[in-house]
């Protein structure tokens, strides 16, 4: 399995030949590596954990331009079915799909999901987490959220051993937090902290975070530059 951040909360994962990307925040992103998209491959597939648009981002343009099939809250699919797009693996929270040779199970995730259209606050699903399991690992993608006691119950249940971790705080978990979901809730081989340095209010980073981690190893990605697990 090969990951690769993309700044924000943004990943590719390619996973035996299977192209996924999660929550493709790229246009608008600054921390988006110039020119990735241009070498990014083949998407099979893109997870979106809720309709914000820092994580809905460019799912819709992305799914159109390779035909990949995206997997969502019911109500986020049918959000983007109506914007043109008909593939998808609509699911909700405790359920799980195939795609390819990767089982996927959508998780909770404390955090809201709403959509800003011409000044109109919709709410479209609510905000959920991923666990992939292919290649030979379980990664946990989080989600954007705050520290919930039933990530233990998460972790018994999928045995994750790659957690991609929100730190930059205000919108999610921060260092400390961040930090007390690896030490007594989780129990990650491979930490990557994601949701941190995109703008300049998200404050947590990933000294601070790596500094308080007593269980797991945590890896700072660079955008843009894969991650072989």
């Amino acid at each position: 399995m090969q990951l690769t951040w993309l700044g924000h909360s943004a990943f590719r994962f390619d996973i035996d030949g299977l192209g996924l990307l999660i929550d493709p925040f790229l246009t608008g992103n600054p921390t988006f590596p110039a020119g990735f998209e241009e070498r990014m491959g083949k998407v099979d597939a893109i997870l979106i954990t809720h309709a914000h648009g820092d994580h809905m981002g460019d799912a819709a343009r992305l799914a159109g331009k390779h035909g990949a099939t995206v997997v969502a809250q019911y109500e986020i699919c049918e959000y983007l079915g109506r914007a043109g797009l008909t593939r998808f693996e609509s699911m909700n929270t405790g359920g799980s799909v195939r795609v390819g040779g990767c089982s996927i199970a959508m998780v909770p995730a404390f955090h809201s999901s709403t959509l800003v259209e011409e000044g109109v606050v919709t709410c479209v699903g609510d905000p959920v987490g991923f666990v992939v399991t292919g290649g030979g690992h379980t990664v946990y993608h989080t989600g954007d959220t705050g520290l919930f006691g039933d990530m233990a119950l998460i972790q018994d249940v999928y045995h994750p051993d790659i957690g991609l971790i929100p730190i930059g705080d205000r919108y999610t978990m921060g260092p400390e937090t961040a930090a007390y979901a690896c030490n007594k809730l989780l129990d990650l081989k491979t930490i990557v902290p994601m949701h941190w340095g995109t703008f300049p209010v998200l404050s947590g980073t990933p000294e601070a975070f790596k500094a308080l981690v007593k269980r797991g190893s945590v890896l700072v990605a660079k955008p843009g530059e894969p991650i072989e697990v």
